[in-house]
């Protein structure tokens, strides 16, 4: 019987590498997947459904400037395909209303920017794709030689004589030197390992070196394979076959180029375990490429099912922010999901592409429609809630702002039924309106912080003014006392007024303590009424709107005396002439009487105040008319 002997590896290798080309790309990505050789090949996944005409340059322009742009070969078809195809639609529909329009296409031109770009850096691409390549097979051909020079000098060793560890180290750096020398043309490939193979065994045989040194590297070598051979059984029931074939192949690449040979003894038993290793993955490998149809038709409903998912949630047709959100991140596993299933049969491919872009593109035309028709009705919403922030800082600003005050009251109503709109800007314009509402409650309640600082200062400088006056002496002659209050009140007025319905409760205090300064003389009762009167006279001289009051007040008691005297006059109609005597006809008397004397008195300050009121507004006319003229 023959004895085994380890195969051909470099036939191995292309054998591993014919049985392990299936397309497991995703089919809609066209993702390829590069053996795992330490560098492995990331694809950049590009959204054609979002992408513009107009950015397509761009992205080629990144693609084919990318430290790995030979590697992104499929990606950059890949972009070039779907610009031609949409270009060309583009192009033809330009060309249709050009020829409806003129009758002919022999002056039809269409080339925007854009297409110009593209083209350039498709030429571009083209041309150093060329230039790559060319220089590719010239450092092969230049590795290939440099690789026939190392076995030349390996031959060269083989042929000395001297047993010195000199020649080891020389033949370990030749070794180095060719893993370190890259690819050669495929076409001599295969012969240039073998005659390599060839030589480093008849140096391993022919060369005598010290046992010891010898055993050491062998030692090595056996370690390095048993680790290969431990990786290879692991990857026997590795789920994945495509990817413990892929890995596998590595692995034999490794056994090639990167060790030497072990001790005779091991050589049969470490090559066997290996093989065997190897046969298993193989064995599986052929089972999966016999079931491959089922499997293929089984990706095809799985993919079926995730569009048939996809579609639910569009037609659920979500309608609020948190919806959308959670139905998106739905749509993002299911892509995912989508993605990381196997292929399907070819037939099906373009099919199933399309409708996954077409489902893909529903739904984020649906979800963009959502927030566009969001964003429009934000909008309304922020013009309302700032029309209402302006009314109501223009109802501060006005003088009569104490009687909008049920206005103010429906504008807080107003403000919660407008609609929602995004927090950060809803926080802000929150406390713009809150700020300007609470000031105005503020002013309401007479509280002093929400007045305006001029406001302020006229009112600390009259509470002060105030608490100083009620500490001096008065005098006690009734003229001399007059002339002191109507002293005080203009100096209380030149202090300023503050805006209208401001702290009405500062300026009563004041004319009360005016009027109460007659408590302190020593009139009778009846002259310090009239005193008092006086002094009312002097505060309303220059307050219309207080005459008015006034005036209201005396008609009303002059109409209820009047009302009073009637009745009592006619109750008089039921005595006869002799019944003067009478007690009870006695006290009717005095009551009318009595009244009459109001009535005369009311009517007395009436007049009074009928002046004054007359008075001003002839002084307040003459002011207008002095106006008018300057103007």
């Amino acid at each position: 019987m023959e004895k085994p002997t380890e195969p051909n590896e470099s036939n191995l290798e292309e054998g591993l590498n014919k049985t392990s080309e299936i397309n497991t790309d995703k089919s809609e990505e066209k993702q390829v997947h590069e053996p795992e050789t330490g560098n492995k090949t990331v694809k950049t996944k590009i959204d054609f459904d979002a992408l513009e005409l107009e950015a397509y340059p761009e992205v080629l322009k990144k693609l084919i400037s990318s430290d790995q742009w030979i590697k992104k070969g499929k990606e950059i078809q890949e972009v070039i395909a779907q610009f031609d195809s949409r270009f060309g639609k583009i192009l033809s529909e330009k060309k249709k209303e050009f020829v409806d329009l003129e009758g002919n296409d022999l002056d039809f031109e269409f080339s925007p920017n854009y297409k110009k770009e593209f083209n350039s850096l498709y030429r571009d691409y083209k041309k150093n794709k060329s230039i790559y390549f060319k220089n590719q097979e010239k450092t092969q051909k230049e590795n290939l030689e440099k690789r026939l020079e190392i076995i030349e000098r390996i031959k060269a060793l083989i042929g000395i004589s001297e047993n010195n560890s000199n020649n080891y180290k020389e033949f370990r750096n030749l070794q180095e030197s060719w893993h370190n020398t890259g690819s050669v043309p495929r076409a001599e490939s295969n012969n240039v390992w073998e005659t390599y193979k060839h030589h480093v065994e008849r140096f391993y045989d022919f060369l005598h070196l010290d046992r010891a040194l010898r055993d050491k590297d062998f030692k090595h070598n056996y370690q390095e394979k048993l680790k290969l051979i431990e990786h290879a059984e692991a990857l026997v029931n590795h789920p994945d076959v495509i990817v413990a074939i892929r890995e596998l192949n590595v692995l034999h690449r490794n056994w090639k180029n990167d060790l030497g040979p072990v001790a005779r003894e091991h050589r049969e038993e470490l090559w066997k375990r290996f093989q065997e290793a190897t046969s298993k993955i193989h064995d599986r490998k052929n089972e999966y490429n016999k079931n491959i149809d089922a499997i293929l038709l089984e990706n095809l409903e799985k993919k079926r099912a995730i569009l048939a998912r996809i579609q639910e949630l569009n037609n659920k047709n979500p309608n609020n922010h948190n919806a959308w959100q959670n139905a998106l991140k739905k749509v993002n596993m299911l892509k995912e999901e989508f993605h990381s299933i196997g292929r399907i049969p070819r037939t099906y491919n373009k099919e199933i592409w399309n409708e996954f872009r077409l489902v893909l593109k529903n739904f984020n035309h649906q979800k963009n429609q959502f927030y566009k028709d969001k964003k429009k009705e934000e909008k309304v919403y922020i013009e309302q809630k700032r029309a209402l922030i302006e009314e109501v800082t223009s109802i501060l600003e006005s003088s009569d702002w104490r009687s909008y005050i049920d206005r103010m009251k429906t504008i807080q109503v107003e403000w919660k039924k407008t609609g929602r709109i995004s927090r950060k800007l809803s926080n802000q314009l929150w406390e713009e309106f809150k700020k300007a509402t609470d000031l105005y409650f503020d002013r309401i309640k007479n509280k002093e912080e929400a007045f305006t600082p001029e406001d302020q200062a006229i009112i600390k400088a009259k509470r002060s003014y105030l608490e100083a006056f009620k500490t001096q002496t008065i005098p006690q002659d009734e003229e001399a006392l007059i002339d002191y209050i109507n002293h005080a009140f203009v100096q209380w007025k030149e202090l300023g007024n503050p805006s209208e319905g401001v702290n009405d409760k500062l300026d009563n205090e004041y004319k009360n303590f005016l009027s109460g300064l007659w408590d302190q003389t020593k009139l009778t009762s009846e002259e310090k009424q009239a005193a008092r009167f006086k002094t009312d006279l002097i505060l309303l001289k220059d307050n219309q709107e207080g005459l008015n009051k006034e005036h209201i007040s005396l008609n009303k008691k002059i109409e209820e005396s009047n009302t009073e005297l009637i009745q009592l006059q006619n109750n008089l109609a039921f005595f006869s002439s002799t019944s003067s005597e009478n007690p009870m006809v006695q006290e009717v008397n005095s009551k009318i009487e009595k009244l009459n004397q109001k009535i005369e008195h009311w009517k007395s300050k009436l007049n009074q105040i009928k002046s004054l009121s007359r008075a001003l507004k002839k002084q307040n006319e003459a002011a207008e008319s002095d106006a008018f003229k300057e103007e």
